[in-house]
């Protein structure tokens, strides 16, 4: 008898423990599928990586309509430094999507339509509430400052528009016309240098009239649908010096950023918009020349 229930008992337990091993097999199985589907997922979705680095740009832009809304002097200047922060987003997002191959149509349109509200709404607005809102209003609701403050973003999302019908074609050389990020970071960070102390070590302000500030929107406005070439920065410094050069000049980007911020972009931006103008009419007039002696030699 004794023997019997001893029997019985290890039974059991051989019982219990074949249950439980069972069930470890079953949840280990169901823990492999789980991370295989997991896996599956991240590598089919990895598209949403880049995508989602392009909307932090759009973000950065939406955040600064907003702050530029309200139109005091510190929340434009915010609203500036927004402006320049979606750059920084908008720079890397087309590199990841590559190096995850995973670029495509969808990743081009959607770049596209960000950078449409990051530098072609915001910095109008910004425009608008800093400088063009001041100009003198009619009976209407719409103000004259108004129509000056349209010409911005018509002509930002047509150059964006004309850049992606010739994206196909483009030699990833040199930009035709001056590109929006840079035309929107200009426009938008001219508040910000009208705050002393402002993300700055420089003691300086600047305060630009309303009839100069209109004059330097309208000329930005037109170079961004202009056809003056303007070089892509760092795959030239690239192209000429190698990595180190390149190395370098990040380096030496960083620095003035951190030591000068809103200052060092603002003049960096001025000189490589009037570097492409006056490269461009040097241009413009050796292929005169050119013309001129050929004319010549076919009259003698």
């Amino acid at each position: 008898m004794a023997t019997n229930r001893s029997e019985k008992r290890s039974a059991k337990r051989a019982e219990r423990r074949a249950s439980r091993s069972e069930k470890k097999a079953a949840r280990g199985q169901r823990s492999a599928k789980t991370r295989r589907a997991i896996g599956d997922f991240i590598v089919q979705k990895r598209s949403i990586v880049p995508n989602m680095i392009t909307m932090s740009n759009m973000t950065m832009g939406f955040f600064a309509i907003i702050l530029a809304s309200r139109g005091d002097a510190r929340s434009l200047a915010v609203a500036g430094i927004m402006v320049f922060l979606g750059t920084l987003f908008d720079a890397v997002d087309g590199a990841v999507a590559r190096a995850m191959h995973v670029a495509s149509p969808v990743g081009v349109q959607l770049d596209s339509l960000a950078d449409g509200i990051a530098y072609g709404i915001a910095p109008a607005v910004i425009a608008y509430q800093a400088y063009l809102s001041k100009l003198p209003s009619g009976a209407a609701m719409i103000d004259f400052g108004m129509f000056i403050a349209l010409i911005y973003p018509i002509c930002a999302i047509y150059r964006l528009a004309r850049f992606n019908i010739g994206a196909e074609e483009d030699d990833h050389t040199r930009f035709c016309g001056l590109p929006s990020p840079a035309a929107g970071i200009l426009i938008a960070l001219v508040p910000v240098l009208e705050i002393p102390d402002f993300l700055s070590v420089l003691k300086l302000t600047v305060s630009f009239p309303w009839q100069v500030f209109i004059a330097i929107y309208v000329v930005i406005s037109l170079l961004m649908v202009s056809r003056v070439d303007y070089s892509k920065v760092f795959p030239d410094i690239y192209r000429i010096g190698g990595k180190p050069f390149l190395v370098l000049a990040i380096i030496l980007a960083i620095l003035g950023i951190g030591l000068f911020s809103a200052w060092a972009i603002f003049w960096f931006m001025s000189l490589y918009t009037v570097i492409g103008m006056v490269f461009y009419a040097i241009k413009l007039i050796r292929r005169r020349k050119t013309k001129t002696t050929a004319k010549g030699d076919a009259c003698q």
